[in-house]
């Protein structure tokens, strides 16, 4: 379980505190944080799911690389239980031929965190995916 200091005291984070920590690591591009805060069986879905820490890991890299200054901005949670749903945006940029394009991009997007022992299980991403291509020059 994760936990967290507050003032002399530690105490287990909340599933909202997990999916807050993971979401400063996601804006961070920080993946030895977004690593520790994932079960060894993380799942990630944006359309399709991807298994397995390591795995997500490796996109994580890849995807910090293809979509610099990505950050994600959050309006409004809900947590029930180990689940919490988040809503806001998501923006950054492109790298095409390793040459960052200046035009950005801010979609609406919603994600769902299923947190188990204080890290993310599954981390499931809503939003309109054709902000993925890059416009044309």
């Amino acid at each position: 379980m994760a936990y967290i200091a507050f003032r002399a005291f530690v105490t287990p984070m909340t599933p909202l505190d997990t999916a807050h920590a993971f979401l400063a690591a996601i804006n961070a591009a920080d993946t030895t944080a977004m690593r520790a805060l994932m079960t060894d069986d993380h799942t990630f879905t944006l359309g399709h799911s991807f298994s397995g820490a390591e795995t997500m890991l490796s996109g994580w890299q890849h995807f910090f690389h293809v979509y610099p200054g990505y950050r994600i901005t959050i309006d409004r949670t809900f947590a029930d239980a180990d689940r919490v749903a988040l809503f806001g945006k998501a923006e950054g940029g492109w790298r095409v031929n390793d040459v960052v394009i200046p035009q950005r991009r801010s979609v609406p997007a919603a994600w769902r965190a299923e947190v188990h022992s204080g890290k993310v299980r599954r981390w499931t991403v809503f939003c309109d995916t054709a902000w993925a291509t890059p416009p044309k020059p």
